[in-house]
């Protein structure tokens, strides 16, 4: 008797739980198209928001000796090359930290970042997708590393941290300069 009362849960156990598989992967299915497009222009928004000059971005992803890289956009106009812009992951308190930063070639500086996707704690870490954050970057020379500090920037190699969040702050710090060492090294010189 108790056999078959527990075959019977089983059973339906497992119709529910391959109805409930099958209706995930058709939802997954008719949306996944959509997801990408929202995604690409996200992308596409963030290009512009990190190197707002160009018209035309173009891939030029090459495989680098910095896994922290994983994407290279050459940012143009009218078919010169103004500037790059990377796409950087360094992992930080909650994940992964996908950041667009962008370099001007002539000028030599941080045209500025973009926070893409982060899990960082609300409140806290999670500021960073905030603009004042940004602005933090934009303009500091791409010719030498930064590095976090607690208090009022002394020089332009700082960048002062996120209250209660460093290892945020230090992990976008680590992406922008794993960008701006790749900067140097394959585009400075142009």
């Amino acid at each position: 008797m108790m056999n078959n009362k527990l075959f019977k849960l089983t059973a339906f156990l497992l119709l529910v739980s391959g109805v409930s598989a099958f209706m995930i992967a058709y939802v997954n299915e008719i949306t996944i198209d959509k997801i990408q497009a929202q995604n690409a222009q996200k992308l596409q928004e963030g290009y512009t928001e990190v190197y707002p000059e160009a018209t035309d971005y173009v891939d030029e992803t090459y495989a680098g000796e910095d896994t922290t890289i994983t994407a290279v956009v050459s940012a143009q106009k009218n078919g010169e090359e103004l500037g790059v812009i990377y796409t950087v992951a360094p992992g930080g308190y909650g994940g992964t930290v996908k950041t667009l930063v962008g370099f001007d070639i002539e000028t030599q500086k941080v045209t500025g970042i973009k926070i893409l996707s982060q899990a960082e704690t609300p409140g806290l870490g999670g500021n960073c997708t905030q603009p004042w954050f940004a602005a933090r970057f934009a303009g500091k020379s791409g010719a030498q590393p930064l590095q976090v500090v607690k208090t009022e920037t002394s020089s332009d190699s700082e960048v002062q941290a996120i209250t209660a969040a460093t290892i945020t702050s230090t992990a976008v710090v680590t992406g922008v300069n794993a960008a701006q060492a790749d900067f140097i090294a394959n585009y400075a010189n142009r």
